[in-house]
């Protein structure tokens, strides 16, 4: 078995048991027999999944089709795939659109480019049409607790979008919508990361969202700051805010994580941590990860899982240098790396965070090592920039400037939760 699928296997073996947790500390099984869920769907709205060939266009100033035809295949792109690939989305949406309008729902469709707050306030419930990104994007914008997110996986030949219903409601759309207006269905609620902001009034309005995903890239100039000499910020940030600092809490909530650190990768990202009103840390790394429950099995578990072959040659190195007697058995690894790996992941309605500072460059001292712990939970985050051209950026979608004597708080409140269903993988007739 490949490194690849110990990696799929074991999402999904951590993903079964999270979800049977979650069934027994919910009460699910005692509930079946009582009030059914209801769910408020006379207006629907369908956000779409942008497609490679719409960005495409949009990226080329929306130019013929046979012009953007030559430009891919100078490239070397697969045209007619990516033409295929676009059809095929838009068939999907179209027939959950359909779907809807038989059942007299009234239905409006957005994308990325139009998706706003109007749409959203006019609606009962959003309809996410793609996989986990267009999920993502979806549930960044809905402000109110009450408002259900519910997402179908376009394509799932391609992707298992988990955020999304189970598979069988993408190849049976009616179906999977006449169960949920008939409340066949479990509510569940996802923990988000609110993100408020502290900086100097003249320079809060210039902390402004860019969409990375309709742009090639994204580079945020230098922010000025007063504080010039390093003697000067590290006095400033000893003592508590100015009182002539302004805060703003940013208008995306974080789903799966925020992730702070220079545009530019190959640069340290000089960053202040408070975990838990603990004692601040300056760290040089390769980025701030802050994850929820929901994240823990992504970018978090990718960031601090263990592959088996390293867990081997460490179980080999026990054996043959210290003379540990244990099983160094392949099987056994995998064994191991499972059961720490399936630590990493915890449930989607916690009220806490993980974080993971990437890279963290620091000097170990045995027994006490400097600076903090590079991996743990927290209730809290507060983060405070050295950075030079840095971004924040949530769910991998919307990007902030995050310069040099910015502050982030980074907290999971209640009501920011997003409310979305549970449904059996199994067919239900």
């Amino acid at each position: 078995m490949s490194v690849l699928s110990n990696f799929t296997v074991s999402i999904a073996k951590g993903l079964r048991r999270l979800r049977h947790k979650e069934l027994c500390e919910q009460g699910y099984a005692s509930r079946k027999h009582s009030h059914e869920p209801r769910l408020k769907m006379q207006k629907c709205l369908i956000v779409s999944k942008v497609t490679r060939y719409e960005y495409e266009k949009h990226s080329h100033d929306n130019i013929s089709d046979g012009e953007l035809e030559k430009v891919l295949r100078m490239r070397g792109s697969d045209y007619e795939a990516m033409i295929a690939t676009h059809r095929e989305q838009k068939a999907f949406e179209e027939g959950v659109a359909s779907s809807l309008k038989n059942m007299g729902i009234e239905v409006e469709m957005a994308s990325r480019l139009t998706y706003n707050d109007e749409l959203i306030d006019w609606c009962d419930l959003v309809v996410p049409c793609g996989g986990d990104g267009t999920f993502l994007l979806a549930a960044s914008r809905v402000r109110d607790a009450n408002k259900p997110v519910i997402g179908f996986n376009s394509a799932p030949h391609k992707s298992i979008g988990r955020l999304c219903l189970p598979t069988w409601c993408s190849n049976d759309v009616k179906g999977a919508l006449q169960a949920l207006k008939e409340g066949r269905f479990r509510w569940m609620r996802r923990s988000r990361v609110r993100t408020t902001v502290t900086s100097e009034p003249s320079l809060l309005d210039t902390i402004t969202p860019i969409d990375l995903h309709t742009l090639h890239y994204s580079r945020y100039p230098p922010v000025s700051n007063p504080l010039d000499s390093q003697e000067a910020r590290t006095q400033n940030f000893t003592k508590e805010s100015s009182s002539t600092l302004a805060t703003k809490a940013l208008p995306f909530l974080a789903l799966n994580e925020v992730f702070i650190g220079e545009s530019v990768t190959s640069r340290v990202s000089l960053l202040r941590l408070q975990i838990d009103n603990g004692k601040w840390t300056h760290t040089k790394s390769s980025g701030l990860c802050v994850t929820t429950g929901t994240g823990s099995t992504s970018w978090h578990y990718s960031i601090n899982c263990l592959r088996t072959h390293s867990v081997l040659d460490l179980m080999r190195t026990l054996k043959e240098e210290f003379g540990v007697n244990m099983d160094v058995t392949l099987e056994k690894a995998r064994e191991v790396a499972e059961r720490y790996n399936q630590k990493l992941m915890f449930p989607p309605e916690s009220n806490q965070m993980a974080y993971s500072v990437r890279e963290y460059i620091t000097f170990e001292e045995w027994p006490a090592p400097r600076g903090l712990r590079g991996r743990d939970r927290a209730d809290s985050v507060r983060v405070r920039s050295h950075c030079a051209d840095a971004g924040l950026v949530i769910d991998g979608s919307v990007s902030f400037p995050f310069n040099d004597g910015t502050e982030a708080l980074l907290e999971i409140h209640p009501e920011d939760s997003l409310m979305t269903v549970q449904m059996d993988d199994a067919l239900p007739y």
